[in-house]
């Protein structure tokens, strides 16, 4: 699709700002404080209503501002010439040199706009705006019968055009009204571009093509990679026709990720930089700035703040099976994938539990503590062997299973509950309820994720359910259980002992304090979540998260992140290959294919996933793409993020 017609819009696409409020200002300056008064009233009132207010009333500004004379308006239109946005003159110039027609829709005055319009060079037949209306040499009022003076004028006048044959080939709008809205949706211009420099207003840019924050962007848009290289352009411009040099990633690693992550990722050409301890968010967010990858475990808190503040940042990998510390939506409205470790600690928090299973039974922790006291409890009072007894897992998932398995083999029945339906293993049985499994269970044995849901999900109520000398294992999520209800529970000799390796408050630092209410009671057995901590787990996590984040480095793959659309192709040889993130709206993908298919840009394969509101495209082209392309893609309205790899 070749543009031959672009309209302009005046206030905030031309010139910075709006001519209604500047020629206020501009002429308040010469009228009396009463007169100069009003008019900051009426400008101040009029900033508040933006964008609501459809437009302006100029008529009335004329009645209430008598007497005016041209002179005043000429103040105001050199004014406005010097608010013209930088480079409007020459991009102007250079479209017009290549044959295209521009045109300009104003709801503004004459006597302000033409000044500006001469001064750009477009011809005055294709300026269009509201007229004033002169007698005996003063300004009394403005011409209502004009069309630019009603609602809707503006996509009038474009209907017009269009209807004489001056609009006759394809048609782009460039500006952030409702009215260049209406003129695309009515299809007579079959492309609008929002031009954010000026005012914002959202509801208005999700609807545009193409989103623009500069003038020399358009050109991007308007010629192609020849014409842009034999150009010569009279400014300094960010458009370049050819690629620019892609570095290697960087990436962060943080809290003693195993070695093996570091080896690997440095070993395949990234540059890596690891330290041990866990970051607060302003440390985050002043050490992470320029890395395009992030490696946490579970201290390392990730907020919408930190993702906003790390601009470079590409992908988050959780070295770790939870990812609660990290906000996932707003990564993923960021276009960040995040990825963790969900099956690689498995084997050893089911491993921690069963001997917790053992040492509870059999009462194990408080007479080993007696025993560094230098008191010998020998009695088998309160001891009992665990086969025959039934153990009852809440959540049934990698871990719940694989505890419900071994525990099995041990002779213990095995019970759980979850909020799905799961095929059980062995001779497991499904609770009907949680209190089934509460009331039933010698051991409970948690291993549910942080939601809402669960946080708090095992209370007084629950606790008191419980079968009266049963032991409670949490290797969780800290907030799932309440531990003040729990050590009550105990010292009342309901329940008969606990494990713990997870809490709602965990130090950050080693040396930190640490204090929990069950601290100091027999018979409880606390741990420093160590859970997934062994030299094996951990071996397994690094391996896995680091090949993860690798792969989407290298290949865009995105196969195991928790927040984003699924996608994995295989890489082509000889071909290049362009990751565009994007807002899962309708014609995203049309957008990027005419771009293509107007540059005579071969696709050879692409894959396109959604996921919640984030469409993922993963695309492989026949040639490396120019930085005018890749700019083209930036600039889709819908675009959260493109990148390429080679």
């Amino acid at each position: 699709m070749i543009i031959e017609n672009i309209i302009f819009e005046f206030d905030n696409t031309l010139i910075d700002g709006d001519s209604y409020v500047l020629f206020l200002e501009s002429i308040s300056g010469r009228k009396s404080p009463a007169k100069k008064k009003s008019f900051g009233s009426a400008i101040e009132q009029y900033k508040q209503e933006f964008p609501a207010a459809a437009s302006h009333d100029w008529d009335n500004l004329l009645q209430k501002a008598k007497p005016l004379a041209k002179a005043d308006f000429d103040s105001a239109a050199r004014a406005l010439v010097d608010r013209l946005f930088p480079q409007a003159k020459e991009v102007l110039s250079l479209l017009h040199n290549s044959g295209r027609k521009i045109y300009l829709l104003s709801t503004s005055l004459d006597l302000l706009v033409r000044p500006v319009a001469d001064h750009l060079g477009i011809c005055r037949d294709n300026v269009f705006t509201n007229e004033v209306v002169v007698k005996d040499n003063r300004i009394v009022g403005t011409d209502t019968s004009q069309p630019l003076s009603q609602s809707l004028g503006k996509l009038y006048l474009a209907e017009k055009l269009r209807s004489e044959g001056r609009l006759s080939n394809s048609t782009a709008i460039v500006g952030q009204s409702r009215s260049a809205v209406a003129i695309r949706r009515n299809n007579i211009a079959e492309m609008f571009i929002y031009f954010t420099e000026g005012k914002e207003n959202e509801e208005i840019r999700e609807q545009a093509d193409f989103v623009i924050d500069r003038f020399d962007q358009l050109l991007s848009l308007f010629f192609s990679d020849d014409e842009l290289s034999n150009m010569s352009v009279p400014f300094e411009s960010s458009v370049v026709t050819s690629p620019r040099q892609e570095k290697a990633p960087k990436i962060l690693l943080l809290e003693n990720i195993h070695p093996k992550a570091s080896s690997r990722l440095s070993g395949n050409g990234f540059q890596v930089t690891s330290q041990k301890p866990a970051l607060d968010e302003k440390e985050l967010i002043q050490r992470g700035r320029g890395f395009h990858a992030l490696g946490i475990r579970s201290k390392t808190h990730i907020s919408a703040n930190t993702i906003d503040q790390l601009k470079d940042l590409w992908v988050i990998g959780a070295f770790c099976i939870g990812t609660s510390q990290i906000d996932l939506d707003a990564a993923a409205q960021a276009g960040i994938p995040v990825f963790n470790a969900p099956y690689s600690n498995t084997r050893s928090v089911a491993e921690l539990v069963v001997g917790e299973t053992v040492m509870l039974m059999r009462r194990v922790f408080e007479k080993s503590t007696a025993a560094h006291q230098g008191r010998w409890l020998k009695t088998a009072q309160g001891s009992t062997e665990i086969r025959g007894k039934t153990a009852g897992i809440v959540g049934y998932g990698h871990i719940g299973s694989q505890v419900s398995v071994l525990l099995e083999n041990l002779g213990m029945s095995v019970m759980f509950y979850d909020i799905m339906d799961k095929l059980p293993l062995g001779n497991a049985k499904q609770a009907a309820s949680l209190y089934d499994l509460l009331e039933t269970a010698d051991i409970i044995t948690l291993h549910v994720p942080d939601t809402k849901e669960t946080r708090g999900m095992i209370g007084k109520n629950e606790l008191q359910r419980m079968k009266r000398g049963s032991s409670l294992i949490n290797s969780s999520r800290g907030k799932v259980v309440d531990l003040t209800a729990l050590k009550e529970a105990i010292e009342a000799g309901h329940i008969a002992g606990a494990a713990v390796d997870v809490f709602p408050n965990e130090p950050n630092q080693p040396d930190d304090e640490f204090t929990t209410p069950l601290q100091r009671i027999s018979n409880v057995i606390l741990t420093p979540h160590i859970g997934g901590s062994t030299t094996e787990a951990q071996e397994n996590i690094a391996s896995y998260v680091s090949y993860k984040i690798e792969r989407y480095l290298t290949t865009g793959s995105t196969t195991g992140a928790v927040n984003f659309p699924e996608a994995d192709i295989p890489r082509l040889e000889g071909k290049h290959r362009i990751l565009h993130i994007h807002k899962n709206v309708p014609g995203v993908l049309a957008k990027i294919n005419t771009i293509f298919s107007q540059r005579h840009i071969n696709v050879e394969g692409q894959m396109l996933q959604t996921h919640g509101d984030i469409g993922y495209l993963i695309v492989d082209v026949d040639h490396q793409i120019s930085e005018q392309v890749f700019q083209l893609m930036q600039h889709i309205t819908e675009t959260i993020r493109v990148r390429r790899i080679t």
